[in-house]
């Protein structure tokens, strides 16, 4: 099968539970594919040829297990850390511009602390128009920041327990935390075999 980490995962899976041996082909070679255009039935025959011949296979991804859960929580993960950057900017903007009374509650803080100010700001929809849009709009991106800070504290705490659980080895090597390891994990999914420690001739990777 083609593509048995992603599109192909459901199929793989359901095919494996069955008893059914499945190895990954590698996508045809562009170059060729261009020349003879593109179908499911050209690919399908290509990929048979490829398994036939023993050419570019690899242990298909099982999508399961601990390396599945981990990849579902690293998505995530990467997902609340881009927003965590965009959001104290965000309000760093908007209090360049905030009116004077905005201005002044927000000079001085630190990066660390503008989230936990903009999220405790009070809006009255008796005040300027202004000033109460800002203060509304602050106070969701603050309180955006605070729920993010908390989201990944939870992902984390997942995180650690389960790359703990699956690569106790790989978290020993010097230089190597979590956050890298997950990384690892997942780019290598359930076949670390191929991975060698530094150099070719050294013995395959054990999780």
């Amino acid at each position: 099968m083609e593509g048995t980490g992603s599109y192909g995962a459901s199929l793989a899976r359901f095919l494996a539970r069955a008893g059914v041996t499945v190895v990954e082909v590698d996508r045809p070679n562009r170059q060729a594919r261009r020349r003879s255009g593109k179908t499911d039935s050209l690919d399908a025959v290509e990929a048979a040829r490829a398994a036939l011949a023993d050419r570019q296979l690899g242990s298909a991804k099982s999508r399961d297990g601990n390396v599945e859960a981990i990849r579902a929580l690293v998505v995530a993960k990467r997902s609340a850390r881009s927003t965590k950057i965009k959001s104290p900017n965000q309000i760093r903007h908007l209090g360049f511009t905030a009116p004077e009374e905005i201005r002044h509650a927000l000079h001085g803080v630190f990066r660390v602390r503008v989230a936990a100010v903009a999220g405790a700001m009070r809006p009255r929809a008796s005040s300027d128009v202004v000033t109460y849009a800002t203060k509304t709009a602050l106070r969701a991106l603050g309180r955006r920041v605070l729920a993010l800070d908390a989201e990944r504290a939870e992902l984390d705490q997942l995180l650690v327990s389960l790359v703990t659980a699956t690569a106790p080895r790989l978290l020993g090597l010097l230089g190597v935390g979590p956050d890298s390891a997950a990384a690892l994990l997942v780019t290598a999914g359930d076949n670390p075999e191929p991975l060698r420690q530094g150099h070719p001739s050294s013995p395959p990777l054990r999780w």
